[in-house]
């Protein structure tokens, strides 16, 4: 039976054009949309895509709230947005990407290693996404379930990595929301399952999302910390902006080469 839902991304974005007496196609978004999170690759993207903030739905929903650019990569226009971390409100960010004209997704940020080789700053490229964060529940996936991640994007990915370095691996990702309860023993259960990277449930998120609206989605993730080896802030060491650097020349050299595949 057909739900009727309270809220949709059509409503806030009429809603929007009322209140900022905008027309609709003001808030369009393009058909590639970069999520991220880390400032190096902003300025990264600044440069190499001449990106440019725009208003979207900054006064308009709170979950919007996060910063939106819009550019162009050689040809090719793209979006970025940093939204809130966080599995719940990146849900209704990505809907509005979605409703807005993003036709493909691409989560390029950080994420926890706990891969048994894994080492600090090593790329991580996910084939699957599962764990028990509490919001792709609700799109209709099984709280046991692996989300497999759009495979011609995880091949470009791994092919493009390939070619900049040999620090990288490929496995499954494991969602989770709580930072703070992370155990050992739970680590070395996953370790069992193929899983290479931990985050903060933004990929199951999008996995679930993408696959219930037919949008195609991948992930490249570096690692900045590992649950067995203690809190640190790798963020604060020079290295760190070449590897973030190396990370967003991945993404864009998949765009690329999915524009050219599609056109």
């Amino acid at each position: 039976m057909f739900k009727k839902f309270c809220l949709s991304s059509e409503d806030v974005i009429q809603v929007a054009v009322k209140a900022s007496k905008k027309r609709r196609e003001d808030f369009n978004v393009d058909p590639y949309v970069i999520i991220f999170f880390s400032n190096f690759l902003l300025e990264y993207l600044k440069e190499k895509a001449n990106i440019k903030q725009i208003e979207w739905l900054v006064p308009f929903h709170p979950y919007g709230s996060g910063q939106i650019f819009r550019g162009d990569y050689q040809g090719i226009p793209i979006s970025a947005i940093s939204p809130p971390m966080g599995a719940s409100p990146i849900s209704s960010v990505i809907e509005d990407l979605i409703y807005c004209g993003a036709k493909v997704i691409l989560l390029v940020c950080g994420s926890w290693e706990i891969g048994l080789n894994v080492k600090l700053l090593d790329y991580l490229i996910p084939t699957h996404t599962l764990g028990p964060d509490g919001t792709s529940i609700y799109y209709g996936r099984k709280s046991d379930e692996e989300i497999e991640v759009d495979k011609e994007i995880g091949n470009i990915f791994i092919e493009e990595t390939k070619k900049r370095t040999n620090n990288y691996y490929v496995g499954k990702n494991f969602s989770k929301e709580a930072l703070y309860r992370i155990t050992r023993e739970e680590i070395l259960s996953l370790q069992k399952n193929d899983c290479i990277s931990m985050e903060n449930g933004e990929l199951n998120v999008l996995g679930i999302i993408c696959r219930h609206k037919r949008i195609k989605f991948g992930a490249i993730f570096y690692s900045y910390y590992n649950p067995l080896e203690g809190w640190i802030i790798p963020w604060m060491g020079d290295d760190y902006k070449d590897c973030v650097n190396l990370e967003a020349e991945i993404a864009l050299a998949t765009i690329k080469r999915l524009e050219k595949k599609d056109r």
